[in-house]
């Protein structure tokens, strides 16, 4: 007999049946749901994954690529990671030479004691160190970096570093150039009170001279002529002294520099010197401006029309020093019009620099501005009087113009040309000295603790023709000597003084110039004698000893300008 739908039996088994279906289709429906929702969660985890795998690779290509040098150590302190600028920092070819490497192969052993000192107390205490250090190159060469050190939590360290050579070495120009400028200022004005007094001097000595000759002729004893002969001589000397330092320190040296770079710096330094209702604006060049110029000069005339236009400012004002290239002669845009103009030098050759310095003060009339040219003449009731007078041996040596405008009440304006090098050119020095002739240093410097001994030397180097000058102390001779070094050309030295050692003055005189013959003449003459000495002689020397020793002075010499290009 067969089953039917409506027997019981069969029913609950169709129920069953039914519902079973119905569970495993809500199963299957919600596993579809689940299924399809982890696929859209997975889906978005593959996105985010994939921006965050973006986001690594640009952040490891800006690290690779960064002007920062960047490296990782493990706990052990061997790099695992270092990218392409800190490997050539560090002089190495390719980063898969320093992978492997302990830190420390990249310091000397004087460096490492520093850190171990100073620096790993601080990065163990606090995490992180930073500050300059300087690192040893794969060619044994110097690195100066700022360094910054980040403690990781493997017990490794992040390390990134930038190496401030660049910016030492700008310091150090900086500095250098400031040294420059004031060496240059004592220069300056030794230079024109040298001149100055000796005008007057050499007046008071024309009057010994005539004196001497009319007491000469009414005399005529044996002893007093001999007397009368020597005053004359000496007056003969001490002209040819004066004449030296007349020409003390007056010739520019010149070689291929950058002005804009000098003014840069020189408008860098005296920046501070505005302040409040002043401002000094500097406008450069697209270009490098390389002129044939004396640096120690061409900045300090620099420095000095900064100053002053600043000088000129009242309680606000503005100066503005910009520099450009011209091709021809371009006039200049004046914000007013001048009532007093000056001009110097001659320009004849094109392209130019140009430098311009501009401020809004308070202007001069034509006879301040003529006499801003002159020496010791200023108008401002203070000071020598010397800041513009470089302008002419700079011009002269150059040959370049300058021009001034200037309006009472509205401001003054210097334009400064120089030619231009051309590309080609080598960055050759060149010494302008005069055409004539040049008096070569007859001047002579006796220095000995004993007055006596002054005295004999005097009187030896005076009769091989010299024109002494005696000093008991060694630092006053050392005083002088740096004051009118190319008046000089012999110096006889006690060794043992006690100012200061004949050492230590034969190092100072060579330091100032090199040439000058400077004998030792002591009791005491053992080894090692500083270097450089021309001869030594033991005490007591007679008088043809040292006169023989000393030798006579240079006779005059013809020299020539020359100037050197290389192709």
């Amino acid at each position: 007999m067969g089953l039917t739908l409506t027997d019981p039996e069969t029913a609950d088994d169709v129920a069953r049946l039914q519902r079973r279906l119905a569970r495993e289709s809500a199963a299957r429906r919600e596993a579809e749901r689940l299924l399809e929702e982890k696929s859209a969660n997975l889906f978005e985890a593959i996105e985010r994954l994939g921006e965050e795998t973006a986001k690594v690779q640009r952040l490891s290509t800006a690290i690779d690529v960064s002007a920062d040098g960047i490296a990782i150590t493990n706990a052990d302190g061997l790099f695992t990671y270092m990218n392409p600028m800190h490997a050539s920092m560090f002089s190495y070819s390719s980063v898969d030479e320093c992978i492997g490497l302990h830190w420390t192969s990249l310091y000397t052993p004087e460096i490492l004691t520093i850190f171990e000192r100073d620096i790993f107390p601080v990065f163990t205490r606090d995490g992180y160190w930073r500050g300059d250090a300087t690192g040893r190159a794969k060619d044994g060469s110097a690195v100066h970096q700022s360094l910054s050190l980040t403690a990781l939590a493997d017990g490794g360290i992040l390390c990134s570093t930038r190496d401030i050579a660049i910016a030492k070495r700008r310091e150090a120009q900086r500095e250098q150039l400031q040294q420059m400028l004031a060496d240059a200022e004592r220069r300056d004005a030794l230079g024109r009170m040298a001149s100055s007094v000796a005008h007057d001097f050499a007046n008071i000595l024309t009057t010994i001279n005539a004196s001497a000759r009319l007491l000469g002729d009414e005399i005529s004893s044996h002893s007093n002529d001999t007397l009368i002969s020597r005053i004359q001589t000496s007056c003969r000397q001490a002209n040819a002294l004066v004449e030296d330092l007349m020409s003390f320190d007056s010739t520019p040296v010149l070689e291929a520099r950058a002005i804009d770079e000098l003014v840069t710096d020189v408008v860098e330094m005296m920046s501070n010197q505005f302040i409040g209702g002043h401002r000094l604006e500097r406008i450069e060049s697209p270009e490098r401006l390389v002129c044939e110029t004396d640096p120690t000069l061409f900045a300090r005339l620099v420095a000095n029309l900064v100053k002053n236009a600043w000088e000129a400012l009242g309680a606000t004002g503005h100066v503005i020093v910009s520099t450009a290239r011209i091709i021809e002669d371009e006039p200049v845009d004046l914000p007013f019009q001048p009532s007093a103009t000056v001009h110097r030098g001659e320009l004849n050759a094109y392209p130019a620099a140009r430098l311009i310095v501009r401020d809004d003060g308070t202007g001069m009339p034509q006879e301040a501005l003529d006499n801003a040219f002159t020496p010791f003449q200023s108008s401002k009731g203070r000071g020598r009087g010397l800041g513009l007078v470089t302008v002419d041996a700079l011009l002269t040596s150059q040959g370049g113009r300058m021009s001034v405008y200037s309006r009472p009440g509205d401001g003054t304006v210097f334009v400064l040309d120089l030619p231009l090098l051309e590309a080609g050119y080598a960055n050759a020095g060149r010494s302008f000295l005069p055409q004539d002739k040049v008096h070569m240093a007859a001047g002579a410097i006796i220095v000995d603790d004993d007055p006596v001994q002054v005295d004999l030397g005097c009187e030896a180097v005076r009769r091989a023709g010299w024109n002494p000058v005696g000093f008991t102390d060694p630092t006053e001779a050392l005083k002088v000597f740096r004051a009118a070094p190319k008046a000089f050309g012999l110096v006889i030295t006690d060794r043992r003084m006690p100012q200061m050692s004949g050492d230590d003055l034969v190092r100072s005189l060579k330091a100032i110039q090199p040439g000058t013959r400077i004998i030792m003449c002591s009791g005491a003459l053992q080894r090692p004698l500083p270097v450089g000495l021309a001869g030594a002689l033991h005490k007591p020397a007679s008088v043809e000893a040292l006169a023989e020793m000393a030798g006579s002075p240079p006779d005059a010499v013809n020299s020539q300008t020359s100037t050197t290009f290389a192709d």
